[in-house]
């Protein structure tokens, strides 16, 4: 699969169905560095700047300033915008938090499986998916029964699984360790085709037919798929 760089120095980045957001970092003339803040729309494939607070809009959602004020990292979590207008963040220290479409602080857990941690969430229709790359795994967490209803993987399944994200029907887990993506169908959970990324990365995800990859801080970009 042949990429292009779309923008290196990025420290975050968050995506929706038609648009990437990110973050990136940069040196002004003097040395001093700052946080710039980047909107691509996948359409046309072209990319203009944006304020802070747009990018948190497009992260975080409607809770985008609250959620900014409150966390005290919010360019180092992983989010996922929740039906009705609530957000699932998924902190660096593994703890889950669940917020309620008027921002109040409606739980908190301890995400994981066998005492490793989560490290990337996805919202789908089921609840939320998320990795565990110690235990070559994923898994998906019920937000009704608020906690654990099933898992995925195993070393011969999954390897080092970092990234996951949605599209259509499909789950697309980035197996960092093997440099693949493999794809989960739902709903009945069938193991799909196989990627091959051919370099190191952290993230693969799909917007409109065209395949994005994050590795080391560069977001790139393949043709339409």
């Amino acid at each position: 699969m042949e990429l292009y760089t779309l923008a290196q120095q990025v420290i975050d980045f968050a995506a929706t169905e038609h648009a990437i957001a990110y973050v990136r970092q940069d040196t002004r003339m003097d040395g001093s560095v700052f946080a710039s803040f980047h909107f691509v729309d996948c359409e046309t494939m072209q990319t203009r700047p944006i304020s802070e607070g747009a990018y948190l809009q497009v992260k975080f959602g409607d809770l985008g300033p609250y959620l900014a004020d409150s966390l005290a990292e919010p360019y180092a979590c992983r989010s996922a915008r929740l039906p009705g207008g609530g957000c699932a963040v998924l902190r660096s220290d593994a703890m889950l938090c669940l917020y309620e479409p008027d921002g109040s602080h409606g739980a908190e857990f301890f995400l994981g499986y066998r005492d490793a941690p989560a490290h990337d969430i996805v919202s789908t229709d089921d609840g939320l998916w998320y990795t565990v790359p110690a235990r070559n795994a994923i898994a998906l967490f019920s937000l009704h029964a608020c906690e654990m209803v099933l898992r995925v993987g195993g070393s011969g399944v999954f390897n080092r699984p970092l990234g996951i994200a949605g599209y259509g029907e499909r789950l697309l887990i980035s197996c960092t360790a093997s440099n693949m993506v493999r794809t989960l169908q739902m709903p009945g959970y069938d193991l799909k085709e196989t990627v091959d990324i051919a370099r190191p990365f952290e993230k693969f995800f799909m917007i409109q037919g065209r395949r994005f990859v994050f590795s080391n801080g560069e977001l790139l970009a393949a043709e339409v798929f």
